[in-house]
């Protein structure tokens, strides 16, 4: 990607589902969590955190989402089981974005609950930047009470995604078709 100016970063970035190692080193995930931090944050506030899910940790991840997908379908089989366990070993390293919204006086909840979504969007862009894939991946789990307790969030913390880092592998996904902005110009 070297010399390549933002504007067609932005426009060539593709989420890359399938993903292998080797993923970023600590030094590489360093640099790209450094850049994901120069997000827009109103009142310098850093609402987030990460945490970084790598080697076996993925395995015990994998055990969380059994285990939340048990308790919202007690009635889910071996295969469905199974299935939520294998979810965290799409990739050889997870970085968890999470929103650490706390009250303030001008900064809304909302605000920085966009911050994180800034730093995680952030982060994704700092991957393929850098030639690292990177999959944003959400959903149900970030809310389950097994998955929560297991990353040790707090009450007040939320999970603004998990994303999935690694070497892309597989085809390079088609170019989108330019989109042409929703506007309302007021004047």
């Amino acid at each position: 990607m070297a010399g390549t100016d933002l504007l067609t970063l932005m426009r060539e970035r593709r989420s890359r589902p399938a993903l292998v190692a080797p993923g970023p080193d600590a030094a590489q995930l360093r640099e790209l969590l450094v850049a994901a931090c120069a997000a827009p944050d109103h009142g310098r506030l850093r609402p987030w955190r990460f945490i970084v899910v790598d080697g076996p940790a993925r395995e015990r991840l994998g055990e969380a989402f059994a285990a939340a997908t048990g308790e919202r379908n007690p009635a889910a089989g071996s295969n469905e089981l199974a299935r939520a366990r294998t979810k965290p070993l799409r990739a050889p390293l997870i970085v968890v974005v999470v929103a650490t919204p706390l009250p303030h006086p001008r900064v809304t909840m909302r605000e920085q609950r966009a911050a994180a979504a800034c730093v995680a969007h952030g982060l994704v862009l700092a991957a393929h930047a850098s030639g690292v894939g990177a999959m944003w991946r959400s959903g149900w789990y970030g809310d389950a009470a097994a998955v929560r307790a297991h990353l040790g969030l707090a009450d007040a913390e939320e999970l603004t995604g998990f994303i999935y880092l690694g070497t892309p592998s597989g085809p390079t996904p088609a170019p989108r078709a330019p989109v042409e902005p929703p506007v309302t110009w007021l004047s």
